[in-house]
């Protein structure tokens, strides 16, 4: 019997929360899935982790992607025997019922192509707050492009048919830590996303999370909504001011991000260019000053 789940684990030298998140797995409630683990030739005790589950419903696929965490997503989605892929980080954990909860919301929503679940933030092992993705609204397209991104990678299930028809994640090297943003508005237009308004799995961050580098994160964030509102003005001309105000709050979130890290030049050059797209918006104001005076008045 075929799995109906194949769950994607891209791993690299995370032997210690790897073992973690497979125990997620393999203590489901629903149990038709097949386990693929995608390994950028570690160097650690992944070998060693992998083979103590003694499990066969997992295949182990060695790659070199060069920092392109998308090669082994979609060599992983390649690979899979199921009909749904469910995407999972090697660092994060799923609830006992994720999988369960899921198969549910697919067999009594024929047209959905896309499933995600609330997770908790988890920091350095304390729970920091709750993350509610979505909601599923009647232009997932707009809102993921004008309001930001509302959809997590440990979070999702997709429909592997459509997960091939629409070329998997993007190898683009300047979309490296937010490529899997990009995907979800390409994802828009294939079909429907379901939401489900419940906690079914945890994303870690524990500073050696890659997009905890912030000048590669907030630099990709940019070059994705730039490719996506160049596209949204092909096809809605006549909305220059809109896309203006929509680049206006990238390089905001993005100057916010350089400053949250402390990297003060950075974030006042990221906010001078969304004043100068929209000279009345107060966050890009207060990023500015704020940067400003951390220059010149350090302490």
């Amino acid at each position: 019997m075929p799995p109906f789940f194949s769950v994607v684990i891209p791993t690299y030298n995370c032997a210690k929360f790897l073992k973690r998140a497979l125990t997620s797995v393999f203590s489901q409630t629903y149990q038709n899935f097949e386990v693929i683990v995608v390994d950028n030739s570690s160097t650690d005790n992944t070998e060693n982790v992998i083979k103590s589950f003694a499990e066969n419903r997992m295949n182990v696929i060695e790659v070199n992607n060069n920092g392109i965490i998308a090669y082994s997503r979609n060599k992983g989605i390649k690979n899979a025997k199921g009909d749904w892929i469910a995407f999972l980080d090697s660092d994060d954990v799923w609830k006992p019922n994720k999988l369960e909860k899921v198969r549910d919301v697919i067999d009594h929503n024929s047209e959905v192509i896309l499933v995600c679940h609330d997770e908790w933030h988890v920091h350095k092992g304390k729970i920091k707050n709750r993350l509610k993705y979505g909601p599923a609204g009647p232009d997932m397209y707009d809102r993921l492009i004008f309001k930001g991104n509302c959809i997590s990678t440990s979070a999702v299930c997709l429909r592997k048919d459509i997960a091939i028809k629409s070329g998997g994640f993007s190898e683009r090297k300047a979309f490296v830590t937010v490529e899997d943003y990009e995907y979800w508005i390409r994802l828009t237009q294939e079909g429907k996303f379901y939401f489900i308004n419940e906690v079914l799995g945890e994303w870690h961050t524990h500073g050696k999370n890659y997009s905890d580098d912030a000048i590669i994160h907030a630099g990709a964030l940019i070059a994705v909504m730039e490719h996506h509102l160049d596209r949204w003005l092909k096809t809605f001309p006549g909305s220059i001011k809109r896309v203006k105000q929509g680049r206006a709050t990238v390089y905001t979130q993005a100057g916010r991000i350089l400053q949250k890290r402390g990297l003060f030049p950075n974030a006042y050059r990221y906010a001078w260019n969304a004043i100068l797209k929209s000279p009345f918006r107060v966050k890009a104001w207060m990023i500015l000053l704020l940067s400003f005076f951390r220059i010149n008045y350090p302490r």
